[in-house]
């Protein structure tokens, strides 16, 4: 295909040269592992994406990008909202115009849940500026790497990033599920966790799943004992959709699952959708969307 082949050889430093395809994209690089930071931040931003996004990757999350190639593509990010799911099962929409009511329900759970289990545990309220365990942000990227060999399909990353900026009270089995479309087809995924110590990251791989589904996947981690100062993670699967779907709206939608117990929600994927299911705790959620063609 016209498209691979490649247009211009870049030397970024004496160790370094990668190449870049007449369409932009650069050409996959080997052994990403042994590249110094350095070397790995000049390849991501050779591949458009931004030094404001770089800065906040894992090692590996950058590890991993670089060993795949493409070119960064723009997503859309929609339709963010944050729930409080109660004991009694009933998940509540987190607004503006009911922090309060949703905050003392919040309170009323942890001191229910302190006296079942014997413990003093806190909640930070909304009030002081927090998500409930640290303040939370997550959303989606998106990085085109070609068409597939027969040239039948576009391969793409879809990938979900999240993060905490404070500590997280509540250290349970956290879990990051996403789902996609019908045509939609994986062949290969990443992700990791990193928090914030004692001026250190610490690291950990996650624990993937699908449930017999092959519309999505999930991966969870155990929250890290003791006190940090921020957290963040991200999972990512390399997917294919075929080129007849050229010019149409692709999707994926996401759910992040932060449980205040031991007991850690079920997640069933189905096409473009994910149903969490019963536990005390935080939901997070987000579509991302964009045009699927050669970038």
């Amino acid at each position: 295909m016209k498209e691979d082949q490649i247009d211009k050889s870049i030397k970024l430093d004496t160790n370094v040269t990668i190449e870049k395809r007449v369409d932009g994209r650069v050409v996959p690089v080997e052994n990403s592992q042994n590249l110094t930071d350095d070397q790995l931040n000049s390849i991501l931003l050779q591949m458009n994406i931004s030094e404001e996004r770089i800065n906040d990757m894992l090692r590996s999350q950058k590890e991993f990008l670089v060993s795949q190639g493409g070119t960064s593509v723009d997503v859309e990010t929609s339709n963010v909202k944050r729930y409080f799911q109660s004991s009694d099962g009933t998940k509540h929409l987190v607004t503006d115009f009911n922090k309060e009511k949703i905050e003392d329900l919040r309170q009323t759970e942890m001191k229910k849940l302190n006296l079942e289990s014997d413990k003093s545990i806190n909640v930070t309220p909304f009030a002081m500026g927090s998500d409930g365990s640290g303040s939370f942000n997550g959303r989606g990227s998106l990085t085109y790497m070609g068409k597939s060999p027969n040239a039948a399909e576009f391969t793409y990353a879809y990938e979900d990033k999240w993060s905490f900026n404070q500590n997280v009270t509540q250290k349970f089995t956290d879990k990051i599920a996403h789902a996609w479309q019908a045509h939609t087809t994986s062949i290969g995924h990443s992700g990791g966790y990193s928090w914030y110590v004692l001026n250190a990251w610490g690291n950990k791989t996650l624990s993937y799943s699908n449930g017999g589904s092959v519309s999505g996947r999930i991966g969870s981690f155990t929250q890290p004992t003791g006190i940090f100062s921020e957290s963040k993670g991200y999972m990512a699967d390399i997917v294919r959709i075929p080129v007849t779907n050229v010019n149409t709206t692709g999707k994926w939608v996401t759910k992040y699952t932060h449980p205040w117990t031991a007991i850690t929600p079920s997640i069933n994927i189905g096409i473009i959708s994910l149903s969490i299911g019963t536990f005390v705790g935080d939901i997070w959620e987000w579509e991302n969307t964009f045009t699927i063609k050669a970038y």
